[in-house]
Parts: C-alpha cells; sequence; structure tokens
C-alpha cells in the first residue's frame, strides 16, 4: 500500500508541475504577445476654415514675407518649433509692424511604453507648412506666452497668396503619422491629428482681392461687438 501511495503522489505531484507549467508558459504568451497598439495625438485647439472664424480667434492679422529662418525652438511638453523672421507690409488687425519673429509649429514626439521599451516617434504638427520666400501671406496670430514671437491664432493660421493673386489656406500634408515594429512583433501606429481641410476650407480659390475685403469687413464686426 505504501509504494502504490508513494506513486500515486509522484503521479499527482507531476501533473501539478505540468499544469504549473503551461500556465506560466500561457501566461508568458499572453504578456509579450504581438499586437497592435494606436498613439494618437488630438490637442486641443481652435480650428477653423474660413475668414470669419479665423479673425475670431486672432488677436493680430497681418500680410506680408517670411525673410528667413531664425531658430529651433524647444517649446517644451514635447513640441518643438520652427522662428522665422517676417516683414510686414500691411496690418490688417493689431498693431504689428516692422520685422516680427513668427513661430511655426513643427513637430511633437510621441512616446509609448511597451514591456519596458520605450519607442518614439517625431511627427509633424497640423500647422506645420514650410514657407516659400518667394511668396506672400496672411498670418492670423497671437503673442506666445512664453517667448517675445507671434504664434497660431487657430489652426490653420497661414493664407498664401502667389504672384498671381492665388489664395491657399495652408496645413500640414506630410509625415503625418509612422508604424513602428515593436520586439514582439507587434505594431505601434501614431498619428496626430487629421484636419480634413477640404472640408471646412472656404478660403482657397479667394483672390488676394476678395480675401482682404471680407478680413476687413470681419475686422470692422468685431470691433463693433466690443
Amino acid at each position: 500500500m505504501t509504494v502504490k501511495f508513494n506513486f500515486r503522489m509522484l503521479l499527482i505531484a507531476g501533473l501539478c508541475l505540468a499544469l504549473v507549467a503551461g500556465v506560466l508558459l500561457f501566461t508568458a504568451k499572453e504578456k509579450y504577445s504581438p499586437g497592435t497598439f494606436h498613439v494618437n495625438y488630438s490637442p486641443d485647439y481652435a480650428v477653423s476654415g474660413d475668414v470669419a472664424g479665423l479673425v475670431h480667434n486672432s488677436d493680430y492679422v497681418v500680410f506680408g514675407h517670411y525673410e528667413k529662418f531664425i531658430e529651433n525652438w524647444d517649446m517644451g511638453e514635447n513640441h518643438l518649433s520652427e522662428v522665422y523672421s517676417f516683414a510686414v507690409d500691411e496690418s490688417l488687425l493689431g498693431d504689428a509692424k516692422g520685422k516680427i519673429n513668427v513661430s511655426i509649429p513643427h513637430t511633437v514626439l510621441l512616446k509609448h511604453t511597451l514591456y519596458d521599451v520605450d519607442y518614439e516617434a517625431a511627427l509633424n504638427l497640423p500647422n506645420y507648412s514650410k514657407p516659400d520666400f518667394e511668396k506672400t501671406y496672411v498670418l492670423f496670430l497671437k503673442k506666445a506666452q512664453t517667448k517675445d514671437v507671434f504664434g497660431p491664432s487657430s489652426v490653420p493660421f497661414q493664407v498664401e497668396v502667389d504672384s498671381a493673386g492665388n489664395v491657399a489656406l495652408k496645413v500640414n500634408t506630410e509625415n503625418k503619422e509612422l508604424a513602428l515594429k515593436t520586439k514582439q512583433s507587434g505594431t505601434i501606429h501614431f498619428q496626430t491629428e487629421q484636419i480634413e481641410l477640404a472640408r471646412i476650407d472656404k478660403i482657397t480659390g479667394l483672390t488676394k482681392e476678395g480675401l482682404f475685403a471680407e478680413i476687413k469687413a470681419q475686422v470692422a464686426a468685431k470691433a463693433g461687438s466690443k
């Protein structure tokens, strides 16, 4: 009876060990199994695609041209900006004149930690559009709080004017998303907010004269409402 009892105990112990090993193996596979993860950047800012909304959100509206790149600016919280000098040819709202420095938000660094491994992606912000020094622009601006520069009052904030007097509302169209493979053969999708310009754009296609007329009308309406 003693031999049978010991054999039975050994059999039970073996089955228990096998069960524990199976559970541990299953847990490990579950913990480190490949999968798909999404990291989306969706900040809270004003979005407008018409003159009324842009003027409403702005403290300054200027017409002129970019002169040169000044510096990269670390705005904090993983946000980077490019600062350019801008020559104001005409001030349509506010008292900005002469030469001013304009900050164009460029990139945001998105991060995600998975199984103690850090993954990063530097993506363009919705307002980024590299300026063309050969063209003129209407900018809708506010003063920055932490630096002596002007920045966007909303998204979008730049209207490009070509030599023929045609205008186009500008938003970022590049480097908006990135997919990274993880060490477990999974995928992390990083993405900045997508601005559906075609849905909101009421400016592209206007002439310079038509744009200025709308801006001046909205500036007058804004002044009258105070």
